[in-house]
């Protein structure tokens, strides 16, 4: 008897140990498991901030770069004006070198005048070539070779423009002109159309231009060029597109 009184003690104390070390177990494994569900969590809140972050950078960079038309003209609301006559077809139509007027037209919140001096504007005339090239529409500014400028007063700021042009020859074109806050005029750059670089300006050509500038006004004006030897030459503007804030 004692013999069994001694096993069921040893037995009765196995199984408590038993029942400890399997409760003591299942409290590891509880609190191992709060841990993973709090590093869940804080993982997840991380990844919200992050993304927060992240998006708020984005809309802040995405406004940086948001641009808006600050310039859009084709001419074709202008009315013809400074012409020797305009009642001849278009490929008759002569600059009348006294021509000196101003227009004023506005986009959205941006008031702009334009000056002529020595250049006259049609609405209705295409590029001496048709079909006209890409980015061409009818209606153009025709600046003489002498003397002669189209002016676009002060825009707050202008980051690009993309100016669309021809003449009645090949490899001709302008030279761009801005000026800061009333300063000095600084050329930006000439611009000239050739058939032997696959843009023959008699069609027309396209020019997307950096300005990078506040307080900026414009200028066109002549600049040399020529297919055979070098001469200011007459141009015409049919597009300007400016973008800004």
């Amino acid at each position: 008897m004692p013999l069994i009184e001694g096993l069921k003690k040893k037995i009765s104390m196995s199984t408590i140990f038993l029942s400890k070390k399997y409760k003591f177990g299942l409290s590891i494994v509880y609190l191992s498991s709060q841990k993973a569900k709090q590093f869940i969590k804080k993982s997840n809140i991380m990844k919200s901030i992050k993304f927060l972050i992240s998006f708020t950078l984005l809309a802040f960079g995405l406004s940086l770069f948001a641009q808006d038309v600050v310039i859009d003209e084709n001419f074709q609301s202008f009315e013809k004006n400074g012409w020797r006559t305009d009642t001849v077809p278009c490929n008759k139509l002569k600059t009348d070198s006294k021509a000196n007027f101003k227009v004023k037209k506005t986009y959205g919140k941006t008031e702009v005048e334009y000056k002529f001096m020595r250049a006259s504007v049609t609405p209705d005339c295409e590029s001496k070539k048709t079909p006209m090239a890409s980015g061409v529409t009818k209606g153009y500014v025709e600046i003489n070779k002498k003397n002669a400028e189209l002016v676009i007063s002060e825009v707050d700021y202008i980051s690009t423009i993309e100016i669309a042009a021809s003449a009645t020859g090949d490899v001709r074109g302008y030279a761009l002109m801005k000026s800061i806050d009333g300063g000095a005029w600084i050329k930006v750059g000439e611009y000239i159309g050739s058939k032997a670089e696959g843009f023959d300006s008699q069609y027309g050509f396209t020019n997307k231009i950096t300005i990078n500038a506040e307080k900026v006004s414009l200028k066109f004006v002549a600049t040399m060029c020529g297919k055979d030897e070098q001469a200011l030459q007459t141009f015409r503007i049919h597009n300007i597109k400016a973008l800004g804030k």
